[in-house]
């Protein structure tokens, strides 16, 4: 055979293996795109008719620092490039109440299909008919792997209103030095324990010991601080009255003002840590973010009270479909796209946010480093909620950040007239209260004037004394 026979021989195979090859890479249902955790993916492109259909716009509401926005945006971008016909557009409502933003949204004519809540809100939604169910969303497997902490949070009416995303519960931290030097091997569970501990600490430390960080520049702080004992975590949660347990625990702060610490532990984590530190704070309630980003020196100072939970504030958040969308199935892809566990991971590391998932959270050798991973002993914490809200929680939240305001902040003293005033405010044990509930405490009166006027020292002027 000749030379040239032989070449257009050779050349007529190469043809024919390329075509075979061509077909077989493009037959339908091929794996063609990897996904996040490095599988292939059998989605393919939808056609109608032979031609892609129209990409749809996803309109989705968070709210958070321009940080973090800017890195959602980046995970849009990818989402996108993954999703051919799903266009997302994101907005920040940060500064805006979530509902207020849905509103004029939606009298706008362009409403959000998706909204990225804080837990505490998402029941209130539900209830007004403003969102839609997720329980296809979260199934089987899926749903077994969420945090009960905060499926609690977002369940109603027998469905889940939203897919938990992450949390920053609020801690509280005791000092593991003082603990020591005062013979006990864990924080106390009660305000007796408490008191007998704290007795024993001013006697060793004289003039230079403080038994709590007393935070009232923020009513998350103050409501977590009043679940300091776990017998109290259920009520603090509820913001139920004050129980007898949290009354004592109030006046034993306004009966020790002069010798609290004061600081935000979000503005002020230095000082805070330097009281910790010298040995001069016992305990303080701290965001699970401002612990992330302590030390390893730092945080061997500290142990974290309620081992095995409730904690009283997750700050958790959830995506929830609105009523108004009619893109579920988009809505579904981003949902699963954001909440997978290798975001939830990537997340937790950028933002120190937890995740959701309890796999994330368990998945990984214990003894990681906090900053890569989550530390197992906070699974336990999050195995249930405190207490979901309930219909009228919303109301009471308002009431409550207006009486917390009008302590005046950290700058204020929290002497037995506050502390009185706040209990008969918040309890509704007082005369001339406002309809809604929300008349700030006096801070002219002190324990002096109350004996003045006949009351018993550190009681408020109409409490029962049963109660």
């Amino acid at each position: 055979m000749s030379r040239r026979k032989v070449v257009i021989l050779l050349l007529s195979l190469f043809t024919l293996c390329a075509a075979l090859l061509v077909s077989l890479t493009g037959k339908p249902g091929s794996p063609v795109t990897p996904s996040d955790d490095g599988t292939p993916s059998s989605q393919q492109p939808q056609v109608d008719h032979g031609a892609a259909k129209e990409r749809k716009t996803l309109s989705i509401a968070v709210s958070m620092d321009e940080a973090e926005f800017q890195y959602w945006n980046k995970r849009k971008d990818w989402f996108e490039l993954n999703h051919a016909n799903i266009a997302i557009a994101l907005t920040n409502i940060r500064g805006l109440d979530p509902d207020d933003a849905r509103k004029t949204a939606s009298e706008a004519g362009e409403p959000f299909d998706v909204m990225l809540l804080d837990d505490d809100r998402v029941r209130e939604f539900a209830m007004q008919g403003y969102l839609l169910p997720v329980d296809e969303i979260v199934t089987g497997d899926s749903a077994a792997d969420l945090l009960e902490a905060l499926t609690g949070m977002v369940k109603w009416n027998g469905s889940l209103w939203g897919v938990p995303v992450d949390s920053n519960p609020l801690l509280n931290v005791w000092s593991r030095k003082l603990l020591s030097a005062a013979g006990v091997q864990e924080p106390p569970k009660t305000m007796e324990a408490f008191k007998a501990l704290a007795a024993a600490l001013s006697t060793e430390h004289p003039g230079n010991f403080s038994p709590f960080n007393l935070n009232t520049s923020d009513p998350r702080d103050l409501s977590a601080w009043l679940g300091l004992f776990p017998g109290n975590a259920a009520a603090a949660a509820a913001l139920s009255p004050f129980t007898a347990s949290q009354k004592e625990q109030l006046r034993y702060a306004a009966e020790h003002n002069s010798e609290l610490l004061r600081f935000n532990p979000l503005l002020q984590t230095e000082k805070l840590m330097h009281a910790f530190q010298s040995q001069q704070l016992l305990s303080a309630v701290v965001p699970w973010t401002t612990y992330f980003a302590l030390t390893d020196d730092e945080r061997s100072l500290l142990t974290i009270g309620s081992a095995n939970g409730p904690i009283v504030r997750t700050d958790g958040r959830s995506f929830v479909l609105t009523a108004e969308t009619d893109k579920a199935a988009e809505a579904r892809e981003w949902i699963q796209y954001m909440t997978g566990s290798s975001a939830e991971l990537e997340r937790y590391r950028l933002f120190g946010r937890l995740p959701a998932r309890v796999s994330v959270m368990t998945g990984e050798f214990e003894y990681n480093a906090v900053a890569d991973k989550p530390p197992h002993f906070l699974a336990p914490m999050l195995k249930e909620t405190a207490a979901a809200p309930d219909p009228p929680w919303r109301e009471r939240w308002i009431r409550w950040e207006s009486l917390s305001s009008s302590l005046g902040g950290n700058s204020q003293a929290f002497g037995p007239g506050e502390a009185n005033a706040l209990i008969a405010q918040w309890n509704g044990e007082t005369d001339g209260q406002t309809k809604d509930g929300a008349e700030a405490p006096s801070r002219q009166e002190t324990g002096n004037e109350s004996q003045a006027r006949g009351d018993e020292p550190n009681e408020p002027k109409n409490e029962s004394k049963g109660q």
